[in-house]
């Protein structure tokens, strides 16, 4: 008793976890609910009347003075002007198969809702995830493991069957309801004792299968991220794979995980078919003992038949529902840990991409970015400050040179200059305004160019305006910006020149020509504040060279510019030039 309280508790739990679910979209379609509630009262009438035709049209073929006196019979013969028999076997034969074509019409009406629904529902719990992702604080994303967080559009298609199954069990529930009203109407006795049966053997399947359901949801679950883990490291490592000869084991890695993952969903495949041939057999068999244990009650053919009759058209009705309501159960407690997954993940307020607009215009490099007793750490008890007291003034046009060792905190106040990490302590403000909170207004004055430029799959002229789609983009713009970081030469020798590919990682081009596409970028996007951090590091000399005049041949009229390097002698043409060291800065020239 007390599992079986458990499982009903961990059921109504779920339910209560999809619709929390569910309440995060806040524009949940009116129109889809109204029409579902609807679609279920239709076709629930359906089944009613379509059993009911049957019944009376049984009684009516092997009785046809059956219909003389029921008072509930007088409405329909007034109706269509019945004077015999025949003529009522003809209309009550014509409503039947009327009513079949209508109920199998509404079936596929309410498919097909279901299908909008959950469309509805998958776009939109995807893309809040992905606005959770794109609009996470930078230091907090990059804390968290990203096999998780990508593992997360895995399982939406989980929850989206869940969601679908979810809302058949309803439609089921209210079809069955309806039935088993109309079969007790047409005789108590036997549908009672049939339905007491089903619901014995029906909890019987529920209570062994659940539990090994649930198991194997979890592996799948967990095996997910494994597999992304891996086929990651697969794809980021591949060179060093090949080098130390990890070929093997990373195969075995594989082939131990997705072996797991498919076994669980196999098993719970297996788990969900298996009842439908049971139950099959199962109902049939106590309709037919029912029906011999009754039969002295029912010697009358003409008695016994109809109610024959309509048993085995309902158990015909019933069967499918039964197994998706066993199936959709299961199907249920399969997604549960996808589920819990992902409202943990999209619980507490949703990220909100205009939460900058009412700061529009309120930053605009013009004169000075100012450093005021600037702090930052990692830890979120300020202990182990990697930048301390930073104070400096940075003239708008001018060009700054930072260095320092390997780890002093040189990226770290790149990350910081950029908007990307807030201080601990202090303030970094703009011409006298602070950038806390507004720092997706800040971005748009902003552009880095760092050592590992992130390149896309996509042609040269996307990968310049990045993030702007090609028919928007502004090719005047575009080739004036080439120009200016000395790439259009290699761009219009290419034959496809602007639209040519690249390849992931731009592995089709040197490094020199990823930095040059890196500054392209910058200027592209018109960006006042430049911040270069270690540019020429992975550089032989002569490229080097060359990357650092193009640098500084940038209008000091359009662009501030800060160098971070690890050689001085970079930062030779810098304005002023400081050092990192010990977590603090020093003016070096």
């Amino acid at each position: 008793m007390n599992q079986f309280l458990n499982n009903f508790s961990s059921t109504i739990d779920y339910y209560k976890l999809l619709y929390k679910l569910s309440s995060n979209i806040s524009n949940l379609k009116l129109s889809y609910i109204i029409v579902f509630i609807f679609i279920l009262i239709l076709s629930a009438f359906f089944e009613i009347s379509l059993l009911g035709f049957l019944y009376f049209l049984l009684k009516a073929l092997l009785d046809p003075n059956y219909y003389q006196g029921k008072y509930y019979f007088k409405i329909f013969l007034d109706f269509f002007d019945i004077k015999s028999s025949s003529e009522l076997i003809l209309y009550l034969s014509i409503c039947f198969i009327l009513t079949c074509i209508v109920a199998g019409v509404i079936r596929i009406l309410f498919i097909y809702l279901l299908t909008k629904i959950v469309y509805f529902f998958g776009n939109k719990i995807s893309n809040i995830c992905y606005q959770k992702i794109l609009y996470e604080d930078y230091i907090n994303l990059y804390s968290k493991n990203s096999n998780d967080t990508l593992s997360i559009f895995q399982k939406m298609p989980i929850i989206n069957n869940s969601v679908y199954v979810t809302l058949l069990m309803i439609y089921n529930l209210v079809n069955f309801t309806f039935i088993f009203v109309i079969l007790l109407f047409i005789d108590i006795q036997i549908t009672l004792y049939a339905i007491l049966a089903f619901t014995f053997f029906y909890l019987f399947i529920i209570l062994i299968f659940k539990n090994r359901i649930y198991t194997n949801g979890s592996i799948v679950s967990e095996e997910q991220v494994t597999n992304i883990k891996i086929l990651r490291e697969t794809f980021n490592g591949f060179r060093d794979i090949l080098i130390n000869n990890y070929r093997k084991f990373y195969n075995n890695l594989f082939k131990k995980s997705y072996s797991r993952l498919i076994r669980g969903n196999e098993e719970n495949r297996f788990l969900f078919a298996v009842p439908r041939p049971i139950l099959d057999t199962f109902l049939l068999s106590t309709v037919g003992i029912i029906i011999s244990i009754n039969f002295e009650n029912y010697s009358n053919l003409e008695k016994l038949i109809p109610i024959f009759g309509v048993i085995v058209v309902a158990s015909q009705r019933i069967l499918p529902i039964l197994n998706q309501l066993y199936q959709g159960h299961m199907n249920n407690v399969d997604a549960t840990p996808h589920t819990n997954f992902i409202y943990n993940f999209i619980k507490g307020p949703n990220p909100n991409s205009n939460n900058n607009k009412k700061f529009k215009s309120s930053i605009k490099l013009k004169k000075q970015i100012l450093f005021r007793n600037v702090s930052f750490s990692y830890n979120e008890d300020g202990q182990n400050e990697i930048l301390k007291d930073i104070n400096l003034n940075i003239k708008c046009g001018s060009r700054i040179g930072i260095i320092g060792k390997s780890g002093s905190g040189k990226s770290t106040f790149a990350d910081l200059i950029l908007g990307l990490l807030s201080p601990s302590k202090g303030k970094i403000l703009v011409d006298g305004k602070s950038i806390l909170g507004k720092e997706n207004i800040w971005y748009k004055n902003v552009a880095g160019v760092p050592q590992n430029i992130f390149i896309t799959q996509q042609s040269i002229a996307e990968n310049i305006a990045f993030g702007v789609n090609i028919k928007k983009i502004n090719f005047k713009n575009l080739k004036n910006s080439a120009k200016k970081a000395q790439i259009s030469k290699f761009i219009e020798d290419r034959k496809d020149k602007y639209f040519s590919l690249i390849g992931e990682k731009g592995l089709k081009i040197s490094a020199g020509q990823r930095q040059r596409l890196a500054i392209a970028r910058a200027l592209y996007k018109k960006s006042k504040l430049i911040v270069f951090d270690e540019p020429t590091s992975s550089l032989d000399v002569k490229s080097e060279n060359n990357i650092l005049n193009t640098i500084f041949t940038l209008s000091r009229q359009k662009y501030t510019l800060i160098l971070i390097s690890h050689k001085i002698s970079n930062l030779k043409k810098c304005d002023h030039i400081y050092k990192i060291d010990k977590s603090r800065l020093y003016k070096v020239k």
